[in-house]
């Protein structure tokens, strides 16, 4: 196989697995961190495996997130080693200074600005107590020292290294696409169902949909930080944008369907009624939601364009357009179908936001 294909494939993969190249990341680092501590003497020789740790630690898919995760992580075993060094120096039994030093630390390990690596500040403090309780300073000299030096090596592995994992992303996106399709094209059956859609109904699609949202909101949060600091961020840039202009795009989408859910469940709206008008306003309503949820399926999957299709995209147009046609001429002669405006509303909003 060429080196240029070979290479080709790696990169894809790594695009696809952030956690792959994340892996070869933190052990590079933590190997490097390894090697470049052994020549050290005295307490410092004594505790080489505390840079490899420290590496370990730091390491994110962001360069950004490696500096900040370091400094959370020096930060809380500081803490955590002078509070058992001062525990270390109460004329109590040990039993008693080691149950206040956890007490304390537990408390302290919730510190907002420690972050996930608040825990750190008891494992610290449990450390000296137990490991470095012969000679304390030494021990945590080389405790911090050699955790602050492999987090550095960290942030300059991830550094010549950098992530922008929009592939992830892009997943994601994919899949929220189509679970809204979906829900769209659920809504539009059950309206023209003999059974309406009721308010339980209602509250379990709104939770289907929920928890893509969150891991959606999160990825692109990810992505974005990786660029800070990212050398190679400007290559990207243009794609980074348009992912996030789609994700945007996808939450208001979302909220769009969990508005309309919740106004095709009220059975105090018009759009129940038994009357020829009412059954003529469902009928456009679900096909309009099927052409938009057709319009969201539609969108291409590649690593720059996420675009509606153009036949689609006109479908969902014109059947979002009859639907306010009619509604204005029902509600023009009755307020009852204002919630129908509502509607009509959110799918425009839907077709103009993705398209």
């Amino acid at each position: 196989m060429p080196a240029l294909d070979l290479w080709r494939r790696a990169r894809a993969a790594s695009w696809a697995h952030p956690r792959w190249l994340l892996a070869l990341k933190t052990a590079t680092a933590a190997g490097l961190a390894w090697l470049l501590v052994q020549p050290l003497g005295g307490p410092l020789g004594d505790y080489p495996y505390y840079a490899p740790m420290g590496a370990a630690a730091a390491m994110s898919t962001s360069v950004i997130g490696s500096a900040r995760t370091s400094a959370q992580a020096v930060a809380a075993i500081a803490l955590g080693a002078a509070l058992a060094t001062g525990a270390g120096l109460l004329d109590v039994p040990g039993w008693l200074a080691l149950a206040l030093t956890i007490a304390v630390a537990t408390m302290l390990a919730g510190l907002r600005p420690l972050g996930a690596m608040g825990g750190w500040v008891l494992v610290a403090a449990l450390f000296v107590l137990v490991i470095g309780g012969h000679d304390p300073e030494a021990y945590v000299a080389a405790y911090v020292g050699l955790t602050a030096f492999g987090a550095v090596v960290a942030i300059v592995v991830n550094a010549l290294v950098p992530q922008l994992p929009l592939t992830p992303v892009t997943r994601a996106q994919a899949r929220l696409r189509h679970r809204l399709a979906d829900e769209l094209d659920a809504l539009g059956d059950g309206l023209l169902a003999d059974e309406l859609l009721d308010e339980s109904a209602w509250e379990r699609q709104r939770l289907r949909i929920e928890p893509h949202v969150s891991q959606l909101r999160a990825l692109v949060a990810e992505a974005n930080d990786a660029r800070r600091g990212n050398w190679r961020a400007g290559h990207w840039s243009e794609t980074a944008d348009r992912r996030y202009a789609q994700a945007r795009a996808l939450e208001r989408l979302a909220g769009c369907v969990d508005e309309v859910s919740a106004l095709v469940s009220d059975q105090r709206s018009a759009v129940h009624a038994d009357d020829e008008s009412a059954q003529e306003l469902r009928e456009t309503i679900a096909r309009a939601m099927r052409a938009v949820g057709t319009m969201l399926r539609s969108a291409e999957e590649d690593p720059v364009e996420e675009d509606a299709a153009a036949v689609p995209t006109a479908d969902a147009e014109r059947a979002v357009e009859e639907l306010g046609v009619l509604v204005w001429r029902l509600a023009s002669a009755d307020d009852k179908h204002l919630p129908a405006a509502a509607v009509w509303v959110n799918l425009e909003r839907a077709v103009e936001a993705w398209s």
